[in-house]
């Protein structure tokens, strides 16, 4: 009996010892994180092979602004959450992710917006990226992606930013297009320009040949670049890159393709 109130008593010393010192330890630790200064500031640009619109001395200066300094700044004084907003509020920046190591980094992760679209007004350029979002063009760097211009019937303000309405005719319009585009490469390496006329009219300038497309109003996308797509596969193949001067989509169940010669504006149609 004795004995075994020896081995308890035992247990309870050794699991008592290692109590204090894990207590000890730990905030021993927690003290010592406290004093840990910013000594390296790391910045992952997500997607920067394709879109460049932010840069590392973009984000580095940011946090110079909101008083962050290497070899100066104690990490009990960093809010991560505001460092975050901050960021975020970066016109071309979609989300952002701050977190601070115990050895004294901070590493800031940045997901770009990805425009899949141009679009220039008469209250400047701007981007729509793939969630409907619109924000105006970046000095620093151009995404090349298809431009819509003309008599663009969206009343963004100058130096916009904001999701698009997509209860509007146009914008829903336009971005439906875009997006298409963006999810079909072929489409999206094709054309190259959009050209909106006074009555609302859409036609493409494609990269490749010389024949413009007329696509009408931003509707029955997927049947009219299905009527396209019957145009470069059997019509250019027979008669040639250089023998159409336009193709106009926005007649039902036709192609009406306008000749390229100057002596000869007849329309026929396939």
């Amino acid at each position: 009996m004795f004995k075994k109130i020896l081995i308890y008593t035992g247990y309870f010393l050794v699991t008592a010892a290692l109590a204090v010192y894990f207590y000890f330890s730990s905030a021993l630790t927690s003290s010592q994180c406290k004093e840990i200064t910013c000594n390296r500031i790391e910045v992952i640009i997500k997607d920067s092979a394709q879109n460049r619109f932010v840069s590392r001395s973009e984000i580095v200066g940011l946090l110079e602004e909101e008083g962050i300094r290497t070899n100066e700044s104690k990490i009990k004084h960093i809010n991560q959450h505001n460092l975050e907003l901050a960021i975020n509020n970066r016109t071309a920046v979609k989300v952002s992710h701050v977190s601070v190591t115990r050895s004294g980094k901070i590493q800031v992760q940045v997901t770009q917006r990805r425009p899949i679209i141009r679009i220039e007004t008469t209250n400047g350029g701007f981007y729509m990226d793939d969630s409907a979002y619109v924000f105006p063009l970046i000095r620093s760097f151009t995404s090349y992606v298809p431009v819509v211009s003309g008599n663009v019937p969206l009343p963004f303000p100058p130096g916009f930013r904001g999701n698009a309405d997509l209860s509007d005719k146009w914008a829903s319009g336009i971005y439906q297009l875009a997006l298409y585009m963006d999810n079909n490469q072929e489409w999206n390496t094709l054309i190259e320009q959009i050209h909106i006329d006074s009555k609302g009219v859409m036609t493409m300038t494609p990269r490749a040949g010389i024949t413009e497309i007329i696509f009408g109003s931003p509707e029955n996308i997927d049947y009219k670049f299905s009527k396209l797509n019957l145009f470069y596969t059997k019509v250019i193949p027979a008669k040639g890159w250089y023998t159409y001067k336009t193709v106009d989509l926005s007649f039902d169940n036709q192609l009406v393709c306008k000749l390229n010669d100057k002596k000869n504006n007849k329309q026929i149609k396939t």
